[in-house]
C-alpha cells in the first residue's frame, strides 16, 4: 500500500461497523471480536461501535480484568481525536497510574500512525494537540482537575476505584460541540457557535469503564443506574476476548473447558492468549477466577454473610403450611427506622416487605405498619433500646407498639449470636437453606450483600457503617427473639 493511500485511508471518517473493523485491524494491528462467546454477554467491538459512531450516547462498560478495556478505549479516543478535528477529550482513571495506561496504549498508536499530525509544542508530558486541533488530556483522581472542564469525550477507567464525590462532579463535563474542517482546508476546532460548511455534530458523552469488584460498590451502583435509564451496558469477561483455539489442543484435559466449553475453536477473533489463561487461572482462587475474570459476582471475600447468594435465597415464592406473621423492628431517628414482615413456618423464615424511613416519630411509623396490607402479626421482635423512655414523649418505642396494640419481644444479645444465626439458617450444616428474602426487599438484600468485616484490635466484627447494618439488626432481633431461654427474653 503506498504511503498516499495509507495516510488517506488513516484520516478519512469511517462510514460502517466493517470500514471500523478494518480500520482497527490496519492501524492498530487489534483484531477485535464482532460476536459473543456466550449468551448474555457483548462483543468487544460493541463498544467501539458505540463509542465512534454518532450520535454517541454515555456507555458503561463491565468487562474482566486484562480484557482489553483501556486497550479499546485508547483506540475510541485516537479515532476520535483523528476523525473529529478539533475534539476535545480527556482520560480519568481510578488513580493516575490507571489513567496513564490509557495514555501508554494511546501516544504509542498516535506516534505510528499520524507523528506529522502531533504538535509537541503542549509542554505536558500529559496531554497532547494535534495539528487539525484536536487535545486529549490525562487528569488526575480529584475534584480540582474535574470542576470547570468542558470537553466532548470523558473516559473513566476503572471506576469501582473512584471516589464517588468525583465521580458526581464528572457527570456534568461534557458538552456537545461540531467538529470537522472548514471548507477552505483550514483547521477549525469545536465550537458551539461557528459551525463549519464542512463538520458534524459531535456529542457529549462518558464511557465509564471497570470491572465490578464490590457488591453494591460503585461500579454496581453505576450499572443499575444505566439500566434503569436506558444507557447501554457493555459486559464481557476472558472467554469472549480469548484467541482462537487450535483444533489439535483438545478440550477434554483443558482447564479452560469448564468456562469454555470448546466455544474458543469456533472463534475466528480474539486477543487473550490460551497459555496465558490458563497460567493466571492456575494462580488464583475460584472466587478471584469468578468474579475477576468471569465477571460472574462480586467480591465476598471480607462479606459478613459469604455464603448468601441472591440466585438461591432471594424468591418471589416460597411454599409454606401454616405460616404465621411477625415483624422484626430496629428503632432509629436519625439513623432508619426499619421494620421487616417476616413469615415463619416452623424453621422456614420468608422476609416478604421492608419499610425503612428516618426523621419520623414512633406514632409515625406504626401508622405506616398498620396500613400495609398484611396479616396482622402475632408479634414484634425488636431492638432491646427500644425500652428506653423517649425524652419528647415520656414513653419508650416499645411502649407506644404495645398501646397500639400489638405483643412486643426482646431480648438484649450479642452481635454475634443473631449473625450466627442468620448464617445458619443461609446455609445449614445440614440440610437446606430455611432463609429466604422477596425482592422487593431490596435494602435488607443490599444490607446482607454488602455488611462487611472490620478489625477491632485482635479480631474482626462486623462493620457499624450507619449504613448496611440496620436492617440486619433487624433481622437479627428475629433471629434471637425466636429462641425463647429463661432469663433474658421480656415480653410485653
Amino acid at each position: 500500500m503506498s504511503i498516499k493511500l495509507e495516510h488517506d485511508l488513516l484520516l478519512r471518517p469511517l462510514k460502517t461497523p466493517d470500514d471500523l473493523h478494518r480500520w482497527v485491524r490496519l492501524f492498530c494491528n487489534l483484531d477485535v471480536p464482532r460476536t459473543p462467546a456466550r449468551p448474555g454477554s457483548s462483543a468487544p467491538f460493541d463498544y467501539l461501535v458505540r463509542a465512534y459512531f454518532e450520535p454517541a450516547s454515555d456507555q458503561v462498560v463491565h468487562a474482566c480484568r486484562g480484557g482489553g478495556k483501556t486497550r479499546l478505549a485508547a483506540v475510541a479516543t485516537l479515532l476520535d481525536l483523528l476523525h473529529k478535528p478539533g475534539i476535545s477529550v480527556r482520560i480519568l482513571g481510578g488513580s493516575l497510574e490507571q489513567s496513564t495506561r490509557m495514555w501508554e496504549h494511546l501516544l504509542p498508536d498516535l506516534t505510528h500512525a499520524a507523528r506529522e499530525l502531533l504538535n509537541r509544542r503542549t509542554g505536558n508530558a500529559r496531554r497532547i494537540q494535534l495539528s487539525n486541533g484536536s487535545t486529549c488530556a490525562v487528569l488526575t483522581q480529584s475534584q480540582r482537575c474535574v470542576r470547570g472542564l468542558r470537553v466532548q469525550k470523558l473516559r473513566c477507567d476503572e471506576i469501582e476505584v473512584f471516589s464517588p464525590e468525583v465521580w458526581e462532579a464528572a457527570q456534568l463535563v461534557t458538552r456537545s460541540a461540531v467538529c470537522g474542517r472548514r471548507s477552505t482546508g483550514k483547521t477549525n476546532a469545536c465550537t458551539a457557535d461557528r459551525r463549519p460548511t464542512t463538520a458534524d455534530p459531535v456529542h457529549g458523552a462518558i464511557d465509564a469503564l471497570s470491572t465490578l469488584h464490590k457488591p453494591f460498590g460503585l461500579m454496581q451502583q453505576v450499572i443499575e443506574q444505566a439500566e434503569a435509564v436506558g444507557t447501554p451496558v457493555v459486559r464481557w469477561n476472558l472467554i469472549d476476548v480469548l484467541e482462537p483455539c487450535p483444533q489439535e489442543r483438545e478440550c477434554a484435559s483443558c482447564p479452560l473447558f469448564a468456562e469454555c466449553g470448546g466455544v474458543a475453536k469456533t472463534r475466528t477473533s480474539g486477543f487473550v492468549r490460551i497459555d496465558d489463561a490458563i497460567r493466571m487461572k492456575k494462580r488464583v482462587s475460584l472466587e478471584t477466577w469468578k468474579n475477576e475474570m468471569l465477571c460472574e459476582r462480586p467480591s465476598v471475600r471480607d462479606a459478613v454473610f459469604r455464603s448468601f447468594d441472591p440466585a438461591i435465597h432471594v424468591r418471589q415464592e416460597v411454599r409454606m403450611e401454616n405460616p404465621s406473621m411477625s415483624l422484626a423492628i430496629d428503632f432509629g431517628v436519625d439513623a432508619p427506622f426499619v421494620c421487616l414482615w417476616v413469615r415463619t413456618d416452623g424453621e422456614l423464615t420468608y422476609v416478604v416487605d421492608e419499610y425503612l424511613q428516618s426523621n419520623r416519630r414512633t406514632e409515625e411509623h406504626i401508622l405506616e405498619l398498620q396500613t400495609r396490607p398484611w396479616p396482622a402479626p402475632t408479634h414484634i421482635d425488636c431492638d432491646p433500646a427500644g425500652n428506653a423512655r423517649n425524652e419528647q414523649t415520656g414513653i419508650s418505642s416499645v411502649r407506644a407498639l404495645q398501646k397500639a396494640g400489638f405483643v412486643v419481644r426482646s431480648r438484649s444479645s450479642l452481635v454475634h449470636e443473631g449473625i450466627e444465626q442468620i448464617r445458619a439458617a443461609l446455609r445449614p450444616a445440614a440440610g437446606e437453606p430455611t432463609l429466604f428474602i422477596h425482592p422487593r426487599c431490596r435494602q435488607l438484600i443490599r444490607s446482607i450483600t454488602c455488611l462487611v468485616h472490620a478489625r477491632v484490635g485482635a479480631s474482626l466484627k462486623p462493620l457499624k457503617d450507619g449504613v448496611h447494618d440496620h436492617a440486619v439488626d433487624a433481622l437479627r432481633y428475629y433471629f434471637v427473639n425466636r429462641t425463647r431461654r429463661s432469663g433474658g427474653l421480656r415480653k410485653y
